[in-house]
């Protein structure tokens, strides 16, 4: 992490003091994890839904990674509520959902706004997701939205960037926010992430070829630029809006 967030932190926990969250827990692949029946929920969800197989067990690791996260900083893990932070990460890519008349996936939408938006229908319709404040929905669901611009969520709440930080993780190997090479390779072993990158490349392609018009000035549109033929986003950035009055 970046000085400063980690600055922020450490400002957050002293000002709120540390907490015990007191959720039962459970261990998979060696990492303990949350386990309360929202987020079993969420993992049922995400194991029984239209996801391809690559799509859930990246969901999955990235939220072990997320976990190990903060089993390993106290101070972020008295700060950051561990069960959102499972949710959200569970959640992360119901977007991805590329089944015919998919409940998750829409064909005007980002596929980050397309998640953000199935994981907050899921926690407000769940029997327990009153248990979770509109406030830490809202983080929650800030966290699934800015998942590709860490940038700006680098400057959000801990709970935002500590979820982003478990995706991130399963991207760029061990030796970053604190997960070695053993950790990696436990989880790595039990969900295998052979399929990662090219699942991740098929996918972006997908939204470039199916909702072209989501995908114009974002971070996704240079899949639509190498690998999709005729696609061609001239026209519908920001720059072509201003570069007229040149």
């Amino acid at each position: 992490m970046k000085a400063a967030v980690l600055l922020s932190l450490v400002a957050a926990a002293a000002a709120g003091g540390c907490k015990n969250w007191g959720y039962p827990t459970t261990t998979i692949a060696g990492i303990e994890v949350v386990d309360t029946q929202i987020v079993r929920d969420a993992l049922s969800l995400i194991k029984n839904s239209g996801l391809k197989d690559y799509v859930v067990k990246h969901q999955i690791r990235s939220w072990l990674f997320g976990a190990q996260q903060l089993n390993n900083n106290a101070t972020l893990k008295s700060i950051v509520d561990p069960q959102a932070q499972a949710i959200t990460i569970l959640l992360h890519d119901l977007g991805w959902d590329q089944t015919p008349d998919s409940p998750w996936t829409t064909m005007d939408l980002r596929f980050e706004v397309d998640s953000a938006n199935g994981m907050r229908n899921f926690v407000r319709s769940h029997p327990d997701g009153k248990q979770i404040s509109e406030r830490k929905l809202q983080q929650m669901w800030d966290a699934i939205a800015l998942q590709g611009a860490y940038g700006l969520a680098s400057q959000k709440e801990p709970l935002v960037w500590g979820s982003i930080n478990g995706i991130a993780n399963d991207y760029r190997g061990p030796g970053v926010f604190g997960i070695n090479e053993t950790i990696y390779n436990q989880i790595v072993a039990e969900f295998p992430a052979d399929d990662l990158l090219t699942g991740t490349n098929e996918t972006f392609k997908w939204f470039c070829e199916t909702k072209p018009e989501t995908t114009y000035d974002t971070w996704v549109e240079g899949w639509g630029t190498y690998f999709v033929d005729g696609y061609d986003a001239t026209g519908h950035r920001q720059v072509d809006q201003f570069r007229t009055v040149f």
